[in-house]
């Protein structure tokens, strides 16, 4: 608390340069996209939460509705990961190693049944594909350790039809979904204001970010 007194000048600057940061992103393009991608995973768990706090009150301060959104704990994903009887079968061990094969068998079975600790492995495979990762991202219900582990996928986070999954999924974590709404293009973010399964807070930001024709996403950012 002590470093947020003596920083406090500065949060306010912090702030305005997040909103830069997010309106080039949304514009599509690099370095800016990359930016922000990156500026919403760092705040997805890796940012103390009395710094979040002090950015959030600077960004509500300064009316930068934008940064607020991106700096929201949110609600969490609806169902929580408990392991099924038959995934007491093999140990964990052993189906994380599953994940690492080639066999595409193997690979579906355990898509088919996923586990945050699999998925992590199985999204590093070689062998995974775009849609695979698509149907991870949009299954129902989903698990929100899993979702959050597709979100962490640099190698996955980047395609646009995986943000798009993971936003239109209501099982997604609220906070997760409105930190990837300022990547999803208008014909996208006017299905997402109107569904009425996904939360208020991220039908709103997406009729906010729809009423503004200034920034339209490009697509795959990889």
């Amino acid at each position: 608390m002590e470093y947020l007194e003596r920083s406090r000048d500065d949060l306010g600057e912090v702030v305005r340069v997040l909103d830069e940061i997010y309106r080039l992103g949304r514009e599509g393009g690099p370095p800016f996209n990359i930016a922000l991608l990156t500026v919403a995973a760092t705040l997805s768990g890796q940012v103390d939460y009395k710094l979040m706090a002090a950015l959030y009150d600077a960004a509500k301060q300064a009316g930068l509705e934008t940064v607020t959104r991106l700096l929201l704990s949110g609600m969490p994903g609806q169902v929580s990961f408990t392991r099924r009887d038959e995934q007491q079968e093999l140990t964990l061990g052993h189906r994380k190693w599953m994940a690492r094969l080639s066999d595409r068998g193997a690979l579906e079975r355990l898509l088919s049944s996923p586990e945050p600790e699999v998925v992590h492995n199985l999204l590093d495979n070689p062998r995974i594909t775009e849609q695979d990762v698509v149907l991870l991202a949009a299954r129902r219900p989903a698990f929100a350790e899993v979702q959050a582990e597709i979100f962490s996928s640099r190698r996955w986070i980047r395609r646009y039809n995986v943000k798009r999954a993971l936003v239109l999924n209501p099982y997604t974590p609220t906070d997760i979904s409105l930190r990837l709404v300022g990547f999803i293009n208008h014909q996208d973010l006017r299905l997402i204001g109107s569904s009425p399964s996904l939360p208020e807070a991220l039908r709103s930001a997406a009729t906010t970010l729809a009423a503004d024709k200034s920034g339209v996403p490009k697509g795959d950012d990889a």
